[in-house]
């Protein structure tokens, strides 16, 4: 009998010791994750500069590229925000107060819509100046949400410098972390399961990656130059949202439709069209090709189910569960097909 009380208590002081460093790890939980992804998807060229140059300085070359890569335009976009609130502070002032100016005479030459957003625009001018009062409390609870989002890019900004200090150290310790994953899968089912799982995690974290995040900075790219070319106004940062929301197929739209009946508006027809040909026929053709290929090339899951893993990810664990999501979509499935008795990948197939 004392044999097994001392295995009770011994299970007992396990299971405090990991809740304890859990609890300790939890606050850097979410920067640990982020470091993986760079890490595990920069591995190949960590591997390959690491035979000409000494491996420490190999992983301080690679993340100190990943800080300029994502640090740079952060900063960036954030100045090009600040500058543009500050030069129209006085205008969204005058604009409360005093309402919008006349419809612009080319809004009411387009076709079908023209006399409808014109009668729009100036009822909206008419109403405007006098809801200034109105609109006080809403006004300072907008206030309040822009500081607390404030709070929170400052808070994402400390932890995307915290994961890449991490992933430093995990280029330097990546192999041996995963050896040792290994092994402990392996104390809990048998190696050959262990293995499969890891792979399947491994390869669908490599289509997220390139087939879903790879492909929205693709079209964040194209629709930088078409944007540039076009003389659309902060084209990059209307580039970079477009981008940011091209992780839901054809999610742009809400970008580029309204900028082209903004070009529209002030005078350039002929470049709203041309934009919006650029737009929806060769970024929303890439895309429409493109990624279908490289989730297919990468992922373990068909491009419905990890469309739908990268949405409910977002959702239910914010910007992490992009990756999150599908990855437990597919760990789900192949426990069911274990458990069914079906053979690995039938329950999984396109």
């Amino acid at each position: 009998m004392s044999m097994k009380y001392e295995r009770i208590l011994l299970l007992a002081l396990a299971v405090a010791l990991g809740i304890g460093c859990f609890l300790i790890l939890l606050p850097f939980l979410p920067a640990m994750l982020w470091a993986g992804i760079l890490v595990y998807c920069l591995w190949p060229l960590y591997l390959k500069l690491s035979r000409y140059i000494p491996s420490s300085i190999a992983a301080f070359l690679i993340t100190l590229v990943l800080a300029a890569i994502i640090l740079v335009p952060l900063v960036h976009l954030a100045l090009v925000v600040a500058h543009g609130a500050r030069d129209n502070r006085a205008w969204v002032q005058d604009l409360v107060q005093n309402g919008l100016p006349p419809a612009p005479p080319m809004l009411a030459r387009l076709p079908l819509i023209g006399g409808v957003l014109t009668d729009f625009w100036n009822n909206s001018a008419d109403d405007l100046g006098g809801v200034a009062n109105s609109l006080q409390p809403v006004l300072g609870t907008v206030a309040h949400s822009g500081i607390h989002l404030l709070f929170q890019l400052t808070h994402g900004l400390i932890g995307i410098v915290v994961a890449l200090f991490i992933a430093y150290f995990f280029f330097l310790t990546g192999a041996g972390i995963v050896a040792r994953i290994r092994m402990l899968l392996v104390r809990l089912m048998n190696e050959n399961t262990a293995e499969h799982l890891l792979v399947l995690v491994a390869g669908t974290v490599r289509g997220v990656v390139f087939g879903i995040i790879g492909t929205a900075a693709l079209q964040g790219v194209l629709y930088a130059i078409g944007f540039e070319l076009m003389h659309a106004p902060q084209a990059l940062l209307l580039a970079s949202l477009a981008g940011l929301v091209s992780i839901v197929p054809a999610g742009a739209i809400i970008v580029y439709v309204p900028l082209c009946l903004f070009l529209l508006a002030v005078g350039h027809p002929l470049h709203a069209v041309v934009l919006a040909i650029y737009c929806f026929g060769v970024v929303g053709g890439a895309d429409s090709v493109i990624r279908p290929w490289l989730i297919a090339r990468g992922a373990s899951l068909p491009y419905a189910l990890t469309l739908l893993g990268v949405l409910g990810g977002a959702i239910a664990f914010g910007a992490l569960g992009i990756f999150v999501g599908p990855v437990l979509l597919v760990l789900g499935l192949a426990v069911a097909e274990e458990f069914a008795g079906q053979p690995r990948g039938a329950w999984r197939q396109p």
